[in-house]
C-alpha cells in the first residue's frame, strides 16, 4: 500500500479497527518515501559540484585569456582624445539647447 491508502486505514479505520500491520506498513512507506529522497538529494548534490568544478575551469580559461590580450599604451591610443572632447560637444547634440540659452 502507498503512504496515502495506509494512512486513510488508520484515519477511517472501518467495522474491523485499524489493521495489525498498519503501523508497521506506516513505517516501511516513510522509510521508503525519505530513502528516495536522499537519493535524488544525493544525486542533485553531485551533479551541483560537477558543474561548480566546470564553471571554475571556464572562468579560469576566461581569465587567462584576457590576460592573454596585449594592452595598448594611453599614449598610442587615440581613443581617449574623443572621449573627451564629446563631453564638451555634448551641448550641441541637444536640440533643446536654443531654448535653454542665457
Amino acid at each position: 500500500m502507498d503512504f496515502e491508502a495506509i494512512l486513510q486505514s488508520l484515519i477511517n479505520p472501518g467495522e474491523d479497527g485499524p489493521s495489525p500491520t498498519a503501523y508497521d506498513d506506516l513505517s516501511a512507506s516513510y522509510t521508503e518515501a525519505t530513502s528516495t529522497r536522499d537519493a535524488k538529494i544525493q544525486t542533485s548534490e553531485t551533479r551541483v559540484a560537477e558543474l561548480e568544478l566546470e564553471l571554475l575551469k571556464a572562468k579560469s580559461a576566461n581569465w587567462d585569456l584576457l590576460q592573454s590580450i596585449p594592452v595598448a599604451d594611453s599614449e598610442d591610443s587615440g581613443d581617449n582624445e574623443e572621449d573627451d572632447n564629446s563631453e564638451e560637444d555634448s551641448d550641441d547634440d541637444n536640440p533643446d539647447s536654443d531654448f535653454f540659452e542665457d
